[in-house]
């Protein structure tokens, strides 16, 4: 994307209320309310599509003419979580195998799962459960390969099915939790140039998730209080679905735009190069709102789509992950970042045609 020099020669807007001192007391508290709101306006984080209705606004009234509206529609709806969830059996152990394990901290953990809290586990306290089962089997087994040679490989052959179990339950924990349902489909906000609260620290906490079901973490127990801690900024920050949401916004109401907006422009009469008054105020809108409100906004998208990429090209190649769930991913990070990047190129290469032709320079 064409990154316009920026500059600081920027039209001010402000933002006041008219001073009228012959307003009784009642109507001076009602005034000054007002203000509040108004000036709270003024000085809070507005997103992009406050940026697309504003500059669509004013080009509109430049041109004397409508142009299309700014219209957020909602990301697809993320598959049903029970469509997507594994159902994992626990271990099948009789009563001479329960109680000869007894002596390992395995016959503990064992016990853990028959208890009614066990039982009713979230997708995350489940894997936790099974990172602390797999961490415990190979010190049992060792330990009975002197006494019960055969209850051993038993163990062994356990441990090698629930090494299968762990990585269903991390799908389950990616594809049903609360938290990555929320945080890859919900947005709360778009995206803006400021306030994305705790949108770095989610892309660490989504490639946490990941790292849970590299072979290093399967020889050591899940620290359950940072998995929960991690998953908390995934569901305050929902930056996939902010970012995605954000991303859509601009690849549906851009092109619109630019189709309407392209005959107009090219109806500007900029004889021999010389730009009139009509074309240097339209610079200017596209300055004041386009690059410095629109684009930065877009440089942000670009920004953490390249860094989650990575991440989204292992989800879409794990064969733990469901086909519909990998669709999903493959929709809004690849084909949905493709057409928002033509989007906002095609609306910058019919600026840059205008600017050329009346010999003006992008900014204000």
């Amino acid at each position: 994307m064409m990154k316009f020099q920026r500059f600081t020669s920027a039209m001010p807007f402000l933002c006041a209320m008219p001073y009228t001192p012959t307003f009784t007391s009642a109507w001076r508290y009602a005034f000054a309310a007002i203000a509040i709101v108004l000036l709270s306006g003024c000085f809070g984080q507005e997103t992009v599509k406050d940026s697309l209705d504003n500059y669509q606004g004013r080009l509109s009234r430049v041109l004397d003419t409508s142009l299309p509206e700014t219209v957020v529609k909602p990301l697809p709806k993320l598959t049903d979580g029970s469509q997507l969830k594994y159902n994992i059996e626990g271990l099948s152990i009789n009563l001479r195998e329960f109680y000869a394990i007894q002596d390992c901290e395995l016959g503990r953990v064992v016990a853990e799962r028959n208890t009614s809290l066990g039982k009713s586990q979230l997708p995350s306290q489940r894997l936790a459960y099974e990172s602390k089962l797999l961490s415990v089997f190979s010190a049992c087994e060792n330990s009975l390969r002197e006494t019960d040679t055969k209850l051993a490989d038993t163990l062994a052959a356990w441990k090698k099915a629930k090494e299968a179990d762990y990585t269903q339950s991390w799908a389950n924990l990616i594809q049903t939790s609360k938290e990555l349902r929320l945080g890859l489909n919900s947005p709360e906000r778009l995206l803006a140039t400021e306030n994305n609260r705790d949108a770095l620290a989610s892309i660490n906490s989504l490639y946490f998730m990941d790292e849970l079901l590299a072979p290093a973490a399967l020889s050591k127990s899940i620290d359950s209080s940072e998995l929960e801690a991690q998953l908390k900024i995934i569901l305050s920050s929902r930056l996939p679905a902010s970012l995605w949401q954000t991303q859509q916004t601009l690849a549906t109401t851009l092109p619109k735009l630019t189709e309407s907006l392209a005959p107009q422009l090219n109806a500007i009469a900029c004889p021999e190069g010389r730009a009139s008054d009509t074309a240097k105020i339209l610079r200017n809108v596209f300055y004041l709102f386009f690059i410095e409100e629109i684009q930065p906004v877009g440089s942000l998208v670009n920004n953490y789509h390249y860094k989650l990429m990575p991440l989204w090209e292992k989800w879409q190649g794990n064969p733990a992950l469901h086909s519909s769930f990998k669709r999903y991913i493959n929709q809004q990070a690849n084909i949905g970042f493709v057409t928002y990047s033509n989007a906002m190129q095609e609306h910058v290469s019919m600026w840059q045609q205008f600017l050329g032709r009346c010999n003006l320079s992008p900014v204000a």
